[in-house]
């Protein structure tokens, strides 16, 4: 079971839960089940109805980040 969170153009939205496995196979469903759909994630893959199919990078481990207002 994998879970996606998606968002719609009217600001609605929700995470369905389903044996849905890849992410191009949920933004398919969803579109088909949902009106307007504009955004669908899982983990740190996303699909987005202005960008397609994205990553978004790894976080930046804090305790190795420069402190607020320095340079590195």
């Amino acid at each position: 079971m994998k879970s996606y969170l998606f968002a719609t153009e009217n600001e609605r939205g929700g995470v369905i839960l389903c044996d849905i496995d890849t992410l191009e196979e949920a933004v398919e469903y969803l579109q088909q089940r949902f009106d307007g759909v504009v955004r669908v994630e899982q983990g740190r893959s996303y699909w987005c109805i202005k960008e397609g199919f994205a990553e978004l990078p790894p976080a930046q481990d804090a305790t190795n980040a420069p402190p607020t207002g320095t340079t590195p």
